[in-house]
């Protein structure tokens, strides 16, 4: 997966769990796109303190991500999907019944 197309899920999923200031340095630097140093006249800290916040942001969400594994259930929901859409696309409607009852069997066993 693309690195920024990683941060930015990682953000989606995660990024409620973080600390203020970790979140709103990791929202100026990788999805305002500002500098560090803008970044840290926004928040009104050095720029090695903006750097600091940035990476305690992205390695708590990293750290969440491999206890809950919400990422890798994302591609797996993707890849599922594009599957059915391709079977679809080639008119074999019985690989998309398999592939609805199958991810209807995981979805039953989550409950």
């Amino acid at each position: 997966m693309d690195p920024l197309a990683r941060r930015a899920l990682l953000f989606d999923f995660y990024g409620a769990a973080l600390r203020e200031r970790q979140r709103k340095a990791f929202e100026l630097h990788h999805l305002e796109d500002l500098s560090l140093a803008e970044c840290a006249e926004e928040l009104g800290c050095s720029r090695p303190a903006a750097l600091l916040l940035v990476r305690r942001a992205e390695r708590a969400m990293e750290e969440m991500d491999a206890a809950v594994g919400a990422i890798a259930q994302h591609e797996a929901e993707v890849s599922a999907w594009q599957a059915v859409r391709d079977a679809l696309r080639r008119g074999e409607l019985q690989a998309v019944q398999a592939a609805a009852d199958a991810r209807l069997r995981e979805l039953e066993a989550d409950v």
